[in-house]
């Protein structure tokens, strides 16, 4: 959710649609978890076919790479971690688990069959009847084939625009019946899709297809009786991922569910050790909703079929060992913090481990005595100078608390806030670049730069002495907002967001939509971007419109949208740009149907030194659009972008994550300007490679300096 004013689009990573199959969770491993609200394991239903994985059979396939569109940043991982599960956990043995990374089309027939020949599969050969539980599982790229409304998985080597290419859905079901048929009803056979198949990728908007295809719904074909399905997200909606753990959402929710989350009393667990499926259901329902909403502001709502499933809590696997402790660790925090105690502090302390988020509010409570003792301090020295107007005297005594510091600087004659040496540091720390109160000649700091302990530190003290600049509360809250403490940052945005700061509006806004550090309010949020919006912040505007887009706890209005989404390109919001131009390919919403006119849009922005909008005109060229920029070559645009400085690198680095990249010829240009002014050393390789993207970043900057 994008809460400052850069363009979110040159930075965000792409998490494109992933897709995992899981099947049968046999389940025989103690439960060891070491969370409060998670009871001792107890054993488990002593049902044959869960009891023994010994001739179960699982595939597990990771498609990272592919030949002809973006990477999916995280299948490999997510495929080593469930290959990890099915193993450590489950009791799978090794040679039983088929692992298979950036498979082709050949590989999927090999493993599933073909539509013609179903039983031809490795898979279903090597199944035993009565005797194994099948576990299926698939990370890459889901495409809709826009022709058949038919969706299929992408193979290494398939086109997203061409359907025949990939593996329909539809005949993985059909064959994986043939399979569950063999086994038999006692065994289990569980399709797990963590993915969508609108067409998008990762990035709002952003889509694998040559034709945008927002909304789309392909058609959802039938798992036969018997086949336990669990997907990611229904309708028309994209799938997101877990960034901190480097993981497909669906995925990593599942894998820390089943370590015993999904079985925590304070969820829809009972605490007991055994996690029933209707446990594990209510759990990933309500944290991949949750998460999906922090994380990008959309929806995603999973569908899980019910079963007769009781899985056994288990140790976390490695790739979610640390999530998991740091769901402990909030756990402890929040007990530390309902008891309030000196003692219940120093336990969190003591026994936080390696994850220990909450160390220094633990400290700030244990130390809030010494605090009042200064305040004490500062109350007799008052009094005593302040009685014998001796105000410099007074100053000169203020330590970590000076509370009549503006009323002493007041009786002195006043004085100018920015020459104060702690409000030129707060400006230096953490202005915001786009915010219309950041002074004249301070260039500001974008929110992932800001060094959050010193910042703090700098703008506690100057927003604490002079309480009446909005600015400093509001760069208190992205300072807080960097460390991720929630709370103090909503506090701050909210000082600052009352006192008239746009900015903080926009900011305090995201919290409440988010739910961070308050209560989640999406009406309030709303409010407060709408109310940022009409006041010039271009990037509420945006957020406003993206609530009325998807429906985000506002009456979905996708004409109401796209009126926010043109008023927040006419103020200068570049990403707002692609929200418009396929409205311009319909002749929707009253555009004209005229892509040249979408088009123009970016030429406009780039004309006005935007560099984002420069390095999408240069795709766009590369891509089979050039006959909409005539006579504009795309290296010329790139190095055209890269002397806006580093918004410029970032640009034209983001455009390699971009669902259409720049073509190595063009690589290739901006490599050799870029030698030639001795700031890159590597070959001309036409890609972004490591050397290549340091180099960009300081040519940008020293373009930028001259």
């Amino acid at each position: 959710m994008p809460r400052q004013g850069l363009v979110s689009a040159a930075r965000r990573a792409i998490r494109d649609a992933v897709f995992l199959l899981a099947a049968s969770l046999a389940l025989a491993v103690p439960a060891q978890i070491a969370l409060a609200e998670i009871a001792p394991a107890q054993a488990a239903p002593e049902t044959a076919p869960f009891a023994d994985n010994a001739d179960s059979v699982a595939v597990v396939i990771g498609n990272r790479s592919y030949k002809q569109t973006v990477p999916v940043d995280f299948a490999h991982n997510d495929a080593e971690a469930i290959r990890a599960y099915l193993i450590e956990r489950l009791g799978y043995r090794d040679s039983n688990v088929f692992l298979l990374k950036d498979a082709t089309l050949n590989e999927f027939n090999q493993v599933f069959g073909t539509e013609r020949n179903p039983q031809s599969g490795r898979l279903w050969r090597s199944v035993r009847e009565g005797r194994s539980n099948v576990f299926v599982y698939y990370s890459g790229h889901g495409v809709p084939d826009l022709a058949t409304n038919q969706p299929f998985l992408l193979p290494e080597d398939g086109n997203p625009n061409q359907g025949e290419s990939g593996y329909l859905l539809e005949t993985l079901y059909r064959n994986l019946d043939l399979v569950k048929r063999k086994i038999g009803s006692e065994r289990q056979l569980v399709v797990m899709v963590d993915a969508c198949f609108t067409g998008e990728t990762g990035r709002k908007g952003e889509s694998l297809l040559a034709v945008s295809a927002p909304g789309f719904s392909p058609a959802r074909p039938k798992a036969e009786s018997g086949i336990v399905r669990l997907v990611a997200t229904s309708g028309a909606t994209p799938a997101n991922w877990d960034e901190a753990n480097k993981l497909g959402l669906l995925t990593s929710r599942f894998l820390m569910g089943v370590s015993g989350l999904a079985d925590a009393k304070d969820g829809p667990g009972n605490g007991d050790g055994l996690i029933q499926w209707p446990e594990l259901k209510g759990y990933l329902r309500r944290e991949v909703e949750e998460a999906a909403r922090r994380a990008s502001g959309r929806e995603q709502v999973p569908e899980i079929d019910d079963a007769p499933i009781v899985l056994k809590a288990s140790l976390p696997v490695a790739a979610v060992a640390g999530g998991v402790a740091a769901i402990g660790d909030e756990a402890a925090w929040r007990r530390a913090e309902s008891l309030g105690t000196r003692e219940a502090f120093e336990a969190y302390i003591g026994t936080c481990g390696e994850a220990c988020a909450h160390r220094a509010q633990a400290m700030d409570r244990l130390l809030a005595g010494r605090k009042r003792d200064a305040a004490a301090i500062n109350q007799e020295n008052w009094a005593k100078f302040g009685g014998a107007r001796q105000y410099q005297a007074y100053l000169d005594s203020c330590g970590e608390v000076c509370a009549y510091r503006g009323l002493a600087e007041g009786y002195l004659g006043g004085t100018n806030p920015s020459s104060d040496p702690r409000v030129k540091r707060c400006d230096e720390l953490a202005a915001g670049t786009d915010d219309p109160d950041r002074p004249k000649g301070v260039p500001g700091v974008k929110l992932g730069r800001i060094e959050a302990s010193a910042a703090i530190e700098a703008c506690r003290g100057a927003s604490a002495a002079y309480p009446q600049l909005r600015r400093l509360a509001y760069q208190l809250g992205r300072a807080y907002d960097r460390a991720d403490r929630s709370k103090e940052a909503f506090a701050s945005y909210d000082r600052a967001a009352k006192a008239g700061s746009v900015s903080a509006m926009n900011n305090l806004a995201a919290l409440y939509e988010n739910g961070q550090g308050v209560k989640r309010g999406q009406a309030e949020a709303y409010r407060l971007y709408r109310q940022a919006g009409e006041a010039g912040n271009v990037v509420a505007l945006a957020n406003a419109a993206r609530m009325l887009e998807y429906g985000n706890g506002v009456p979905k209005d996708e004409a109401g949208a796209v009126a926010l989404y043109k008023r927040a390109v006419a103020g200068g919001d570049v990403p707002s740009i692609s929200k418009l131009v396929p409205h311009y390919a319909t002749g929707s919403y009253g555009f004209p149907r005229d892509l040249r006119l979408g088009f123009d849009l970016f030429r406009q922005a780039a004309d006005k030194g935007d560099p984002v909008a420069m390095a999408t005109m240069a795709t766009l060229i590369d891509n089979g659009f050039g006959r909409y920029f005539p006579g504009v070559r795309s290296a010329d645009m790139v190095l055209r972008a890269l002397k806006q400085g580093e918004l410029g690198a970032a640009s034209v680095s983001a455009t390699d994550t971009a669902a259409q990249k720049l073509k190595p010829e063009t690589i290739r240009t901006v490599q050799r300007a870029v030698k030639e002014a001795a700031y890159y050393s590597g070959a001309l390789d036409g890609r972004f490679n490591p050397v290549f993207v340091r180099a960009l970043d300081q040519y940008a900057r020293a373009n930028e300096a001259e």
